[in-house]
């Protein structure tokens, strides 16, 4: 098999695809594609020429009594080739009401690009117009040759249309070729007689290299026809294949050479079309909206500046609930857990570890105390937990799954976001900037798609319109994370470096974190001025929540516990360690507790879904032919 033979049979097994294809998504009355390729593949197999018999039955049952196909070439002012097809069908339908016609499908593409076909009438033999629809479907124009009336026995239908940009160069041979299928590869019907015309001007003979061939059969048949030519009036030269007969889904292709450069090929670069230049132009418009977003972003909707220099700290910063510094910390998903966490060291809840069973987990439970010392969104919590009227002695099983307490902290979250603001730690961000920069860049993106859309149907550009896609759809993503954030105020930003100094003072070496305590600002602040142990325990404490919410808490726990064990002491609020207080339990059972929550209510929150998944698509086109199918 030579290559001109090989690429034949990928291009045949192609345009096949295509057309089954698009004849099962677009016309319900393509459905038996399947059918009719086992039917000649069975037929093929008892004879090497296949049966001219139709599928029984369906709509599809009919035959032609011949067909031709006659195609004028052409060049036209800027040598891009063009064609003129008038395709003759001779239909043979049974004498019962059950056919209206029947879809000639044609590719709109060859070899990947347009052909700018142009559908110009549909007649019967005697030059009267007939009924017809067309739809464009997978790069196929799906003619429907049928009116509201049933048709009976034998019934002519004339199509005539015009195509460009239908020759291409083939380095294997050398040559410019007109390589042309006729009926087409998909015709489920079988043909008694089909024949072909390629007329060829005057104008063009002169570049004829001699280089002919005709091929028939099934989708990558190497079997060879006669092609003849014959000298016309005027010139030209007319090209003749002998009657030929056809079962269903059998075709006959042409071949004509040319002297290289007879044609100009189709320009597709990307600024040979005017919608790739437009889909450029307003790229780059909605990359100048982010970038401006981004200006805005860094100037207008900066943080305040906070402290020059982070300080450590190692009292809780006053004033300030868990729910409200995970957000201004950034650790929003840590926030329920710490606050459960600091509500049992200042002895408002007591945490009760209950020893896990066989292979599972440790499950926990809260036991409610008072509501002494809680804030208006700490007491709010507390009834998320414990119900109302808050009862002392209450208890709540912390459960694997538990929605209703994962809505309500959620709803509480939203309301400590909210409260951010309304108590001046950030500042509204939403600005003119924003808004304008968002509606241009959402218009300029939508505009891009659009042109670049065009582009790519008509094969302009090669990749580049995808990578402007991808450039209109980051520009998008940035401006809005760009131009819509809540900068903190120099309060919200005290805040922020506040927390980050009980972080540094959570990080240090024990020695270092002693000798702050001990110093006079320490001594002042947490009323240390001797070695005591127990104090230094309660500090410690208060520190643990924070901790937890830096995601600490495994290192501190480690820390506290030690100290539990040198005083002979186990944490009242946490029950848990039976008999003798071990450290390291202790340290593994916080960072479990904390673990245990975020994932309960992060598994209660999410939704899940589930996704199919199916075979690729096909891609059809191919030079000229196409198929047909009842309808």
């Amino acid at each position: 098999m030579n290559r001109r033979q090989a690429l034949r049979r990928t291009f045949g097994h192609w345009m096949l695809g295509g057309l089954l294809l698009a004849g099962l998504v677009a016309a319900p009355a393509l459905v038996g594609a399947t059918g009719g390729a086992a039917a000649a593949s069975a037929a093929s197999a008892s004879d090497p020429r296949g049966d001219v018999r139709a599928a029984d039955g369906d709509l599809d049952d009919f035959t032609f009594n011949s067909f031709n196909g006659d195609y004028t070439l052409g060049r036209d002012a800027d040598g891009h080739s063009t064609l003129t097809t008038v395709e003759t069908f001779d239909a043979q339908f049974p004498d019962v009401d059950r056919n209206r016609g029947f879809i000639r499908a044609i590719p709109e593409k060859y070899h990947g690009h347009p052909t700018e076909l142009t559908l110009l009438s549909v007649t019967d033999g005697s030059g009267r117009s007939r009924p017809y629809s067309t739809d464009s479907e997978d790069g196929l124009l799906l003619v429907t040759l049928a009116g509201d009336d049933y048709v009976r026995g034998q019934q002519t239908y004339v199509l005539t249309f015009t195509q460009k940009y239908v020759t291409d160069y083939f380095a294997d041979t050398n040559d410019d070729e007109f390589y042309w299928d006729t009926i087409g590869t998909a015709a489920k019907q079988p043909t008694a007689s089909a024949t072909a015309s390629i007329h060829v001007p005057a104008e063009l003979t002169p570049s004829l290299n001699g280089s002919t061939a005709c091929y028939y059969g099934p989708a990558g048949s190497t079997n060879r026809c006669d092609l003849t030519s014959t000298p016309e009036s005027g010139g030209g030269t007319v090209f003749t294949t002998q009657p030929q007969r056809l079962a269903a889904l059998e075709n006959v292709s042409v071949v004509l050479g040319f002297v290289p450069g007879t044609f100009t090929a189709r320009d597709d670069s990307f600024f040979a079309s005017g919608a790739a230049i437009a889909s450029l132009i307003l790229t780059i418009v909605a990359v100048l909206l982010a970038v401006l977003a981004i200006v805005n972003r860094v100037t207008r909707l900066r943080d305040a500046p906070g402290r020059p220099t982070i300080i450590a700290e190692y009292t809780p910063p006053r004033g300030v609930n868990l729910l409200l510094a995970s957000v201004i910390s950034k650790h929003p998903q840590r926030g329920p857990a710490a606050a459960f966490v600091d509500l049992a060291v200042r002895r408002n809840i007591q945490i009760v570890e209950q020893p896990a069973e066989g292979r599972g987990s440790a499950g926990y439970w809260l036991r409610f105390v008072t509501p002494a010392g809680l804030d208006p969104t700490e007491l709010a919590l507390a009834k998320q937990l414990f119900g109302e009227p808050l009862v002392s002695g209450a208890w709540k099983q912390l459960e694997k799954r538990d929605t209703s307490l994962a809505r309500g902290i959620s709803g509480l979250m939203t309301s400590a976001r909210k409260g951010t603001v309304t108590d001046g730690y950030v500042r509204s961000g939403v600005t003119v900037v924003s808004w304008l920069c968002l509606a241009g860049v959402i218009i300029t993106a939508v505009g891009a798609f659009i042109a670049g859309g065009a582009a790519v149907s008509g094969d302009y550009g090669s990749g580049w319109p995808y990578l402007l896609f991808a450039l209109s759809a980051v520009s998008v993503v940035v401006v809005f994370f760009a131009g819509f954030r809540n900068p903190l105020t120099a309060k919200g930003a005290e805040l922020r470096d506040y927390i980050e100094g009980l972080k540094l003072y959570i990080r240090l070496a024990e020695k270092d974190r002693f000798e702050m305590l001990q110093s006079p600002e320490g001594a002042q602040k947490t009323q240390v001025n001797a070695p005591d142990w127990g104090q230094v325990v309660r500090i410690y404490e208060k520190l643990l929540p924070y901790a937890v919410l830096l995601d600490l808490e495994k290192e501190w726990s480690e820390v506290l516990g030690t100290y539990y064990e040198n005083l002979g002491t186990q944490p009242d609020w946490y029950g848990g360690n039976i008999g003798t207080f071990n450290a390291a339990l202790f340290a593994s059972s916080i960072g479990s507790l904390s673990s245990s929550v975020s994932s309960s209510l992060a598994a209660s929150t999410s939704s899940s879904s589930s996704g199919g998944s199916g075979g690729g698509g096909f891609s059809g086109g191919g030079g000229g032919g196409g198929g047909t199918s009842g309808v």
